[in-house]
């Protein structure tokens, strides 16, 4: 049967930062290509943000409502009920929630209205190694949360074979993170005398394995290491050949990676007890035609690809795998990597599978989901 009338997604994200997160960039291209792909569809973004951020999200396409505070615990929680509300008075069809830190409201959107849970949802693991208190509170509050979901998508099938996860027994869909190819120019070969490689990342991840480049450096002198995000700080005795950039904006590092002949992606996700990703700069780097170096496997390509040099997950993989390493670089010089070989991580594809799976969630009937337990599609 053809819809005749609009459908309001409410897409809620709490606790994200400004204009050069990859986060922010996802969600707003998420929004959009929901609207591109369904003209009857109308998204309205609700966005709880950090402090000093607010300017970076309003005027944005979709954006209905953005929210933050300056007052600690008991401020972000006021912001986060008086964006409920506001949610609550749009009167959405159905919510896609990015999954964060639960709160009364929260639960009781889910309640009122069909919800979607969307994110990595793996931050069991690493609360209980951070604080057993915040560990506790997620695992009671959350699950209340999740319940609630008429569906759960994740972004890795790690994820979804969680007990966490597979114990809520709500259907579950596996879809990486996509990225809005036309936000990013296919560069050109870079001409180098010498190999150059570049790491782009969030400063202080100890999973992103920055140390590990250091190493990787000394045993390739006469290679070039841009290293983009983390501090001078991150690699106290990183060798000349390493040049430590800081945090840039997309602007000052897309100059970088178009120098690039390999990306560095994670590099030691073992550190906090996962062995698969859908990382969003690794997407990035990929979009950009640039082969990537990680220490795991990528969730849009589980077999492996020829532009992928998948490490093993261990704390030494950097210093057992120099003739893989060399190979591989010496390889893709003079290449780049083309588009019709990365469709699986194009928002044109994954956000149609998404919207899908939100509009089938905002149809169906709670009852008849909790017969399917924790089908995992893809």
């Amino acid at each position: 049967m053809t819809r005749t009338r609009r459908t309001r997604i409410a897409s809620l994200v709490h606790g994200v930062g400004g204009r050069e997160t990859g986060v922010r960039r996802l969600i707003l291209d998420q929004a959009a290509a929901w609207s591109a792909l369904d003209p009857l569809v109308e998204v309205g973004l609700f966005v709880r943000c950090e402090a000093g951020t607010e300017e970076a999200w309003r005027g944005e396409p979709h954006v209905v409502a953005v929210r933050s505070s300056r007052m600690g615990i008991v401020g972000r929680l006021v912001a986060r009920e008086l964006l409920s509300a506001q949610l609550t008075r749009w009167r959405p069809d159905v919510i896609y929630l990015r999954h964060s830190t639960v709160s009364p409201s929260i639960i009781a959107l889910a309640a009122a209205f069909p919800t979607v849970i969307g994110g990595d949802l793996d931050d069991l693991d690493e609360l209980r190694i951070r604080s057993s208190l915040r560990y506790w509170y997620a695992r009671i509050s959350r699950d209340r949360l999740l319940r609630r979901a008429r569906r759960i998508i994740v972004v890795t099938n790690e994820i979804a074979r969680h007990s966490a996860i597979v114990g809520l027994h709500r259907p579950v869909s596996v879809l990486p993170n996509s990225i809005n190819f036309a936000a990013y120019p296919e560069l050109d070969v870079a001409h180098n005398p010498s190999p150059r490689l570049v790491f782009i990342g969030s400063p202080r991840l100890a999973w992103a394995g920055v140390d590990k480049i250091a190493r990787l450096a000394a045993h390739f002198p006469s290679w070039r290491f841009d290293v983009v995000g983390p501090a001078q700080a991150e690699l106290p005795d990183a060798p000349a050949n390493v040049v430590v950039h800081g945090q840039l904006g997309r602007a000052e590092y897309l100059p970088i990676l178009g120098a690039a002949d390999v990306a560095i992606g994670p590099l030691a996700l073992h550190r906090k007890g996962l062995s698969e990703a859908s990382a969003l700069k690794v997407a990035e780097y990929l979009a950009c035609g640039i082969p990537v170096i990680l220490g795991n496997s990528e969730t849009a390509f589980p077999g492996g690809a020829p532009f992928l040099l998948q490490l093993a997950n261990t704390e030494d993989n950097v210093d057992v795998s120099v003739p893989e390493i060399r190979e591989f670089v010496e390889h893709w010089r003079g290449h780049r990597v083309a588009r019709i070989e990365i469709s699986a991580i194009d928002a044109s594809v994954v956000e149609r599978e998404r919207l899908d799976l939100i509009m089938n969630a905002q149809a169906s009937k709670p009852e008849s989901e909790m017969a399917s337990l924790s089908q995992i599609n893809r």
